[in-house]
């Protein structure tokens, strides 16, 4: 079963769109080295390591088991990629999956579409997020591709992500934009590290009003300066997939209100249209560490968030139970995944069973914690 956020825009249209239209998964990875900083992330066995996870991670959603390099994506506790939950959805719910690369460390070994100014993220608290006019190039790529993929169908995109680091780049953006965001993004730990994101934010936000090649006065050159290559182009492909009648579940968590922020700063009428929404978790709009709906009433009240009520509480497996203990909560379009694929029909008991059997087989892999 999936529910609306209370207190923010109509999701009447968005599940109306879910149900009618043609569903495609779009996910879209990146790397920035801000995810290097010890203690901001654990989306990977060590902080070098999440730089290959989103190209890990799409690997292990088209086949089963990344080939890059032979492992699973996971958290220093053994806890593998939220991947996991999007795989099962999408083969479950005979979902086409399309990965976009926007700036992954690592290419990723099956099929993709690579943005040409596509460009791994600086780390933000000592240089420049992108070389100055690449996220202007990103947005524009990204669009053009939003447009040619709607290309005028009445198709449904989950627009999901993979990129390390990503809630603190989400975080500066906001903040760089003029949002009171400092301190309530989320995290994929249980124990968000609130008091060094902030650190890091506001070491960018300094360089931003600072440094002679960063330009607060454009929202593009503020992402240039302390954002990173996802964000952007996130923005840019639902811009261009709205304005072709499409309905598009930006698929995540409180990462998406800068992809929000970035829309509404360059394309304010794509907020408009009533066919955009955020897909999440229920463990993201329950975290108590970080604030999405604050967040999306300070930036884009009319933008519903929709989540699905998965829940691993009875789950057979400890490390699925650990989700209830506020770890990983999404992540490369999990919960945005399984709100389509539950709009579009199947029983929420029968995406835990398809969750539970993907699991089991890499805990026989030896690759999920048993």
């Amino acid at each position: 079963m999936v529910r609306c956020v209370d207190g923010l825009g109509d999701c009447g249209p968005v599940l109306e769109g879910l149900r009618s239209g043609t569903l495609v998964g779009v996910y879209v990875i990146a790397s920035t080295k801000t995810s290097t900083i010890p203690g901001i992330s654990i989306a990977g066995a060590s902080p070098e390591a999440t730089l290959y996870t989103p190209a890990l991670d799409v690997e292990y959603l088209y086949l089963g088991m990344p080939v890059g390099m032979n492992i699973i994506p996971v958290t220093p506790e053994g806890l593998p990629t939220p991947a996991v939950i999007t795989r099962s959805c999408i083969e479950l719910g005979k979902v086409p999956a399309v990965i976009v690369d926007a700036g992954s460390a690592m290419q990723p070994k099956v099929p993709h579409i690579t943005l040409p100014s596509k460009v791994v993220g600086g780390r933000i608290d000592v240089s420049l997020a992108l070389p100055p006019g690449t996220a202007r190039e990103l947005y524009s790529e990204a669009k053009l591709l939003g447009r040619r993929m709607a290309a005028g169908r009445a198709h449904a995109f989950i627009l999901g992500e993979s990129m390390p680091g990503g809630t603190t780049t989400a975080m500066a953006i906001l903040v760089g934009l003029g949002y009171d965001a400092l301190g309530k993004t989320s995290s994929s730990s249980p124990n968000n590290p609130v008091e060094l994101k902030v650190k890091v934010v506001e070491k960018a936000i300094h360089r931003l009003r600072s440094e002679v090649r960063c330009d607060p006065s454009n929202p593009l050159g503020v992402i240039d300066c302390v954002g990173d290559p996802l964000h952007v182009a996130l923005a840019g492909f639902a811009t261009g997939a709205l304005s072709e009648g499409s309905t598009v579940l930006l698929a995540g968590g409180t990462q998406m209100v800068a992809v929000l922020a970035i829309m509404k700063a360059i394309d304010p009428e794509a907020l408009k249209v009533g066919k955009l929404a955020v897909g999440t978790t229920r463990w993201v709009v329950e975290d108590r560490s970080s604030d999405i709906k604050g967040l999306i009433k300070e930036v884009s009240p009319s933008t519903p968030v929709i989540f699905t009520e998965l829940s691993f509480s009875d789950s057979p497996y400890p490390g699925l139970r650990m989700y209830e203990e506020g770890y990983v909560k999404e992540g490369v379009g999990a919960g945005g995944t399984a709100v389509a694929v539950e709009v579009k029909g199947l029983k929420l008991r029968e995406i835990k069973e398809a969750i539970y059997r993907e699991y089991e087989r890499l805990i026989g892999l030896g690759a999920a914690k048993a």
